[in-house]
């Protein structure tokens, strides 16, 4: 207060408030409900934004209109009593119902927004000033995704008990086009796309299969699928029958457990481990013989970045959402100049797991996921007791990752 007039601090808190919907400061807000810059606010427009900063998921004027403008007419009343408007005019702006304007973004693009904020300060230094920040996020692609959860869960939620899920797509070069983080931020903002650590199951095995091939294996190679005893472990085939001698291309299509376990007890945990984070496994990895089945817990975020590799030829990424932070006046403070691990798959191994990912979706456990209008290659995963079920894949465009599940596990 000794630096700064009451008008400045007020400004300094409408730039950063958070106004519902995903939506923080008042220029956000006033695009986000009304399609307009803020200053061609009207009187009830502006007092619905005011209203809605006490509870910004109840009162936004998307979540509930006829809240918001009840209490618009609180802040209306308050303006006539301290004398900024008189009655005609209080009951002008009471009588009307402004237009919200519902197709100027997404309702769950706060996911993203909030990823991107809590990222801020490694950039900035906590700068003391508005900042204007350009994002990778592709809004119509975020309308999809978001369309995509709400509409799946809607018809089979019920059916498979599972009330929660979460979506991540990004580029090749890890830039985050959608971020889902369940099926409703209003009602829920924890953000399970990059927070909640899941086991991912059979989606972990490229990982197992890549090890494998680094050590000598190679797709055409016939092991046994059948009953094994791995040092008193006896993994089960839960999401499929014993087929006997396999290749290790139908091990995979076939997604079976008994041979993954095996491939990793011959080669070591361990070694499985540091293949699966020199690809963009960020967790922690319990490097034990169920590591195989994808026991150890990971994010949706960090296991989409992982199989980026398998689509973009070969280099690791790291999965970002910022492109360009400047100030108001047009100082640049950070503009990504790329970055990633570089090469983490040699052209030979590549090319044999692309063809392990791609009979995935052809002949294999991922059928349902195939695309019918490009070429399409990923890998299924569920836990035990089908506590989470997965897709990760990609085309030439895009890799996707997909998590359906409960928050109580």
């Amino acid at each position: 207060e000794s630096r700064y007039s009451k008008d400045q601090i007020l400004t300094l808190y409408l730039n950063r408030v958070y106004f519902g919907a995903g939506v923080y400061g008042i220029e956000a807000a006033a695009q986000r409900f009304f399609g307009k810059p803020a200053r061609n606010l009207t009187l009830p427009e502006a007092a619905m934004l005011a209203g809605s900063v006490k509870a910004p998921a109840r009162y936004n004027p998307l979540s509930d209109t006829d809240a918001s403008l009840a209490r618009a007419a609180i802040v209306l009343h308050a303006m006539e009593e301290a004398g900024f408007i008189d009655a005609r005019t209080r009951a002008m702006a009471q009588a009307a119902r402004p237009r919200i304007a519902r197709g100027a973004g997404t309702p769950g693009s706060g996911y993203f927004t909030d990823w991107v904020i809590s990222r801020l300060s490694g950039y900035t230094n906590d700068a003391g000033e508005p900042l204007i920040v350009e994002t990778t996020l592709d809004l119509a692609a975020q309308g999809e995704a978001e369309r995509a959860v709400a509409s799946g869960l809607a018809a089979q939620g019920r059916s498979l008990r599972a009330h929660e899920g979460a979506l991540v797509a990004m580029t090749p070069d890890g830039a985050v086009r959608a971020m889902v983080g369940g099926r409703s931020y209003e009602q829920s903002s924890y953000n399970r796309a990059t927070d909640a650590m899941r086991q991912p199951g059979s989606a972990f095995k490229p990982f197992v299969y890549l090890a494998a091939f680094e050590h000598g294996h190679t797709p055409n190679d016939v092991m046994h699928d059948g009953p094994v005893d791995i040092h008193g472990w006896k993994p089960d085939d839960y999401e499929g029958k014993f087929e006997g001698d396999i290749s290790l291309t139908r091990a995979f299509a076939k997604s079976s457990n008994v041979i993954a376990a095996q491939l990793t007890d011959e080669i070591g945990a361990d070694v499985v481990a540091k293949t699966a984070h020199r690809l963009g496994i960020v967790s922690p990895l319990n490097a034990v013989a169920s590591l195989a089945l994808g026991t150890s817990t990971v994010t949706p975020l960090e296991l989409t970045a992982a199989y980026v590799p398998f689509a973009n030829g070969g280099e690791g990424v790291i999965p970002y959402g910022i492109v360009r932070i400047r100030t108001r006046a047009g100082k640049v403070l950070f503009t990504r100049q790329g970055g990633g691990a570089g090469d983490v798959v040699s052209p030979v191994n590549l090319a044999q797991m692309t063809s392990l990912l791609v009979e995935s979706v052809t002949s294999g456990t991922g059928r349902s996921a195939r695309l019918a209008e490009r070429p399409t290659a990923g890998k299924t995963g569920t836990t035990q007791d089908y506590r989470d079920a997965w897709f990760v894949g990609f085309t030439a465009d895009l890799v996707c990752g997909v998590w359906i599940g409960n928050d109580d596990n």
